[in-house]
């Protein structure tokens, strides 16, 4: 596929990236998204998200690896600043099946007593439970990323339509706009985030997807906005009552931490992101557990991620149409490698064997979704 056309369906954390590679590889782009590019009503706004290998899942943990060359190469092409590496410890009662992963994977990695959890994250306050530190890893610079990506992608020549999609014809490359109307194809990529629950049966794929809303707050004082630019990022397992949750510094913000529960169920005609009080006080009891957080609440934000049936990304050709969707709250730490990826198999790539074993065929039979723990953005 060389100066060929191409429409890329969701300008989030995977179609934008997705369209700017098309762009810059000399074919005719248009990205369509019915609000815009990283829209507050997508999977993909915010300043931050964490960035890890640290995964009990073999192949997330390897297209983690793979995507620190992918942010270099952002960061190179685009002169923007993309990710800070950190570090991030992982605090659960039982991380064997991170160990095991992390040690089939040849990650750097330290076992970390239940005591000496302040060494790695200093002024954490230790409990019972031990953890993992992972020296490769941090926070993604969400934001500036997202805006390096549009950068490009406008530099390249890409189109940008905000308009919403009401019918995709897998076989001729049809997709039909509800203001613009029929545009056709080459190729066709679906990377919509929530919006896929809409677009799947307009594929005649059956996969239930089950999208939610999420809060995550910030802590930080003006005084001293980059008291925690330097702080690890954290990730602590469900314990008690606790749903557990991830937390980062942004830099030139303060600290922020998502409690890994939902606020609400998605549904498309939801576009209220105010953030929910309560959750916000139950965010702030976990802060001040921690013991290195000193400072009040900055702000929050609602922000939406939808999981597949297993929990894993859903990566396929339908047709004409390349399929990415379920990023099931990770979605975003794999941001510049899946704008790669995507724009690949756009081209008639063959997917490798990671990106082969998040294919369709791997639902075999009735599929009932169900919610997977342990997923943080």
């Amino acid at each position: 596929m060389t100066g060929q056309t191409a429409i890329v369906v969701g300008a989030g954390a995977w179609g934008l990236p997705t369209a700017a590679q098309l762009a810059l590889r000399g074919h005719q782009v248009t990205l369509v998204d019915r609000y815009g590019v990283a829209n507050e009503l997508s999977s993909s706004p915010g300043p931050t998200r964490v960035w890890r290998h640290a995964d009990t899942t073999p192949v997330l943990c390897r297209l983690g690896l793979r995507s620190v060359g992918a942010m270099d190469r952002l960061a190179e092409r685009s002169g923007v600043e993309t990710y800070r590496k950190v570090g991030v410890l992982w605090r659960d009662a039982d991380p064997s099946r991170l160990l095991a992963t992390l040690r089939e994977e040849d990650v750097e990695h330290v076992e970390v007593d239940a005591a000496d959890v302040g060494r790695w994250l200093p002024g954490l306050t230790p409990n019972e439970r031990p953890a993992v530190w992972t020296p490769l890893g941090g926070c993604v610079l969400a934001a500036h990323s997202m805006a390096a990506q549009a950068q490009l992608f406008n530099g390249a020549g890409g189109r940008l339509l905000k308009d919403e999609v009401v019918g995709i014809d897998a076989s001729s490359g049809t997709v039909e706009l509800r203001e613009s109307g029929r545009l056709v194809a080459d190729t066709v990529v679906v990377a919509p985030g929530p919006g896929a629950v809409a677009l799947l049966p307009m594929l005649d794929v059956d996969l239930p997807l089950v999208p939610h809303l999420e809060q995550v707050v910030h802590f930080g004082s003006p005084d001293d906005p980059h008291r925690y630019d330097d702080v690890p990022c954290l990730f602590e397992g469900a314990y008690g009552a606790s749903p557990g949750f991830y937390s980062m510094p942004t830099p030139g913000l303060g600290f922020k931490i998502g409690l890994d529960a939902q606020v609400r169920d998605w549904t498309p005609d939801d576009l209220d992101r105010t953030p929910s009080e309560q959750r916000t006080r139950e965010t702030a009891v976990e802060a001040e557990r921690l013991g290195f957080i000193t400072d009040p609440v900055l702000d929050a934000q609602v922000c939406s991620w939808t999981d597949s049936p297993d929990g894993l990304f859903v990566i396929d050709r339908v047709g004409r149409v390349v399929l990415a969707c379920g990023d099931s709250g990770a979605g975003f730490k794999f941001s510049a490698l899946m704008g790669e990826i995507l724009a690949g198999l756009a081209e008639g790539d063959e997917p490798d064997a990671d990106v082969a074993s998040l294919g369709l065929d791997r639902f075999d039979g009735p599929i009932a979704p169900q919610r997977r723990s342990g997923h943080f953005l």
